[in-house]
């Protein structure tokens, strides 16, 4: 069954990839887009977004990446860390890629190849900075020191790169482990779950984003989707996509509050 089509969609509203192109410039993620493109713009050391699972960070991470590629004067890049099993030379190796570099040989060459890199793009009048996703498995002390010398490369007139950090909330009690590198966050952003108004317009959102020009869901429908995901946008994501299956199914229009029931049920999200 394709629902876009039942619906009047040019593609898929909801899908589980992020994508910045469906960013949602709402009040809790605007000021989070904004505190950290800050960073990025004055070329400040450290900026650090923390939140819970599925509130968004990933989306704000790509959306600021897509801003500082789109913009002159910037090289950035997002890397992602899906596990906590990297050592200091892999992490290197991995930025080294980032800035567009065949890393080779020991660690103090790859080393010395990215302060070059650095070196090179400030003295061109390029601000380096590099995003680090799921930032809260960076659990090895290492790292952590690498990235606190990097901060450190710096003349009187600016600082040769700036890191943005996403990730849980663990992330924080992570980096007090190295107290000097502590000490450089410039900023931290706390992502909260998006409220119930917040809620509905992100929906609404998505669903112009997509091609959408009719109200699709009900106001109940709208209150139910709050109620089983309490805001994080990634449970909302997941609710909607099959509330627009099952609906195209039973050929609603709108999806009402019976819809989200079922798909709720069928998900496993019911309370109690």
């Amino acid at each position: 069954m394709d629902y876009e089509a039942f619906y009047g969609l040019e593609r898929e509203p909801f899908g589980d990839i992020p994508d910045p192109e469906f960013f949602y410039s709402g009040p809790e993620h605007i000021r989070a887009f904004y505190k950290l493109i800050h960073i990025a713009r004055k070329g400040r050391g450290l900026g650090v977004l923390i939140g819970d699972v599925g509130t968004g960070k990933t989306t704000i991470a790509r959306r600021i990446l897509r801003e500082l590629e789109n913009s002159d004067g910037f090289e950035a890049g997002l890397l992602v860390l899906t596990h906590d099993e990297f050592d200091e030379i892999s992490f290197l190796v991995r930025l080294s890629s980032l800035l567009g570099i065949e890393p080779s040989g020991s660690k103090t060459s790859i080393l010395s190849s990215i302060t070059a890199k650095l070196a090179e793009n400030y003295q061109n009048g390029k601000r380096t900075v590099l995003m680090i996703d799921e930032a809260n498995n960076l659990k090895n002390p290492e790292i952590m020191e690498e990235i606190r010398g990097l901060l450190n490369l710096e003349l009187s007139s600016g600082r040769f790169v700036s890191f943005i950090l996403s990730g849980m909330p663990s992330l924080l009690e992570s980096l007090k482990q190295n107290a000097s590198l502590y000490q450089r966050i410039n900023t931290v952003v706390k992502l909260k779950p998006l409220s119930p108004a917040s809620t509905r317009e992100y929906i609404r959102h998505r669903i112009k984003t997509a091609g959408g020009n009719e109200e699709i869901f009900t106001e109940t429908a709208y209150d139910l989707i709050y109620r089983f995901s309490q805001g994080r946008p990634r449970l909302i994501n997941v609710i909607c996509d099959n509330a627009l299956l099952e609906g195209a199914l039973m050929k609603k229009k709108p999806i009402d509050a019976s819809v989200i029931e079922t798909v709720v049920e069928e998900l496993g999200l019911r309370e109690g």
